[in-house]
């Protein structure tokens, strides 16, 4: 199965994504706009898990997030991937992303390529896709659009854990099962 870890959002920053799409709506069929509750925040992308591995792959999130406390994120400024060219990808940004996601990720990168999963070549840039474009002539026209939103922002909340979803592709589109919650230490 596919699979990825991420931190999943409250419903209020979710809703404020939503408010964001809906006012981009102008472009039209142009873009394919995340789902809901596909909106979140990946940290590593596993690709396919072999079925009797995915204990395994919980239990490294579990003691991936028990290094860290909970810790607070931003979600704001608007723009796409990639920055010159056909736009594929729309996001929303993580303002100042804390060091504590950073060295999270980083350890997830670590851990997993320890077991054998492919490392991500590019530097991590936290962002959570909103839409993914379906008319590349429209790229402009995205861009335009993207610049009236760069002081966008979702607020504020606290990451207190990892989550390892499953990811089902369908020709509806991908459904995202999660398979276990990894919490951040409670401080004492």
């Amino acid at each position: 199965m596919r699979c990825f870890v991420a931190i999943e959002l409250p419903e209020n920053v979710r809703n404020r994504l939503l408010d964001l799409q809906g006012k981009m709506q102008s472009l039209g069929r142009a873009v394919r706009w995340t789902r809901p509750e596909q909106l979140h925040l990946t940290v590593k992308f596993l690709g396919e898990v072999p079925d009797a591995r995915v204990p395994e792959v919980c239990e490294a999130a579990r003691e991936i997030a028990g290094k860290y406390s909970p810790f607070d994120l931003e979600l704001a400024g608007t723009g796409c991937f990639p920055p010159r060219g056909q736009v594929r990808i729309i996001w929303a940004g993580v303002a100042q992303p804390p060091t504590a996601l950073l060295d999270c990720q980083r350890d997830c990168e670590q851990a997993f390529s320890a077991m054998g999963f492919e490392r991500e070549n590019r530097a991590y840039s936290p962002h959570l896709t909103v839409g993914r474009v379906n008319d590349f002539a429209a790229s402009n026209r995205i861009r335009e659009a993207l610049r009236q939103y760069e002081t966008f922002s979702a607020g504020r909340f606290t990451a207190k854990e990892l989550t390892v979803f499953q990811s089902d592709l369908r020709p509806t589109g991908a459904v995202y099962t999660p398979l276990a919650q990894a919490p951040f230490k409670v401080a004492r």
